[in-house]
Parts: structure tokens; C-alpha cells; sequence
């Protein structure tokens, strides 16, 4: 059983395991620090190891663990996805394929006001602060606008201003 003593000198990451983050993956590692092992715990406020475990960090540090771990996992998944396709010759292929219909495309999501590309400008907006020169930038009044913008192209246009002080 994990204890809140035996955290604090073998605690070395924790993680929700499940997408109803029910369950949680505690990795400690063994008295002589020698091997890693895990233990599974339910997401139970009355649960002692989960005590123990909120003892030497809050909910929502695990919250950030999760985030974290699964976006590793992604990136990971992705590497493995890349390094087969090029393997196999399937991203010439894809380059091969790109014409004149994703232009198309791009150009009706940044310019038309359809509620379909409003209902993904979230994740065009994610995407546009996962870049580094977004992440690095100073210009906290652009940033803010990218999070303000009502439309792709809006988004597109203040990620534009990053991108040419970046250059």
C-alpha cells in the first residue's frame, strides 16, 4: 500500500488512465530506487492511497500529468505514423495528392463564416498556440486577439503578425 511517507521518497509520476478519469496510474519507485513500478487507484477522495497521493500533489497537478502524458503519447503515435508511411512511400504519395481541392478548402474554411468552420476554429485556434513562435512570442495584445477572434481568418490574420515579427 502506498503511503504519504513512502511518497515523498518514491513518488514518480501520476497520471488519470481513463478518458472518465476513474482511475489513476501511480508509478513509485521500489525502497532501493532500483525499478519503477505502478500502482492503480480509484479517483476516490475517501480512498487512502488516493490521500496519499494528494498529500505530495494537488488534483490539479494530476489534471496537468494527464494533459502532459497524453500529449507525448500523441506525439509519439504520430512519429510512429510518419516513420511507417515514410517507410512504405505513402507520404509521396499524400504530396502527390494535394491540389487544387485543398486549396479550395483552406481558402473556404479562412474566408466564409459557415457555422461549420466557426465550430472548428477552437481547434484551429489550439493549433495556431501549439506553434513555437506563438508559444515564444512577447506579443501578449496578439495573442489575446488570436483567443478573441471570431473567425479563422481573424485567428489567421494576428497569427500572421507573430509569424512576420518572428522573421
Amino acid at each position: 500500500m502506498l503511503t504519504e511517507t513512502y511518497l515523498k521518497e518514491h513518488f514518480v509520476d501520476a497520471y488519470f488512465i481513463d478518458n472518465e478519469r476513474q482511475n489513476i496510474e501511480i508509478l513509485a519507485t521500489n525502497e532501493d530506487k532500483t525499478k519503477v513500478f505502478p500502482t492503480i487507484i480509484p479517483f476516490d477522495e475517501n480512498n487512502d492511497m488516493f490521500k496519499s497521493l494528494t498529500s505530495i500533489m494537488t488534483l490539479d497537478e494530476l489534471h496537468e500529468n494527464t494533459y502532459n502524458k497524453k500529449k507525448e503519447e500523441r506525439k509519439l503515435f504520430i512519429d510512429q505514423i510518419k516513420r511507417i508511411a515514410q517507410k512504405e512511400g505513402l507520404i509521396k504519395q499524400i504530396v502527390e495528392h494535394v491540389d487544387s481541392d485543398f486549396f479550395k478548402l483552406m481558402f473556404e474554411f479562412l474566408l466564409s463564416d459557415k457555422q461549420e468552420h466557426i465550430d472548428r476554429l477552437f481547434n484551429f485556434k489550439i493549433y495556431i498556440f501549439e506553434q513555437d513562435i506563438v508559444k515564444n512570442s512577447k506579443n501578449e495584445s496578439v495573442k489575446t486577439a488570436i483567443r478573441k477572434a471570431k473567425t479563422p481568418l481573424e485567428a489567421m490574420k494576428n497569427y500572421m503578425i507573430i509569424w512576420e515579427e518572428s522573421n
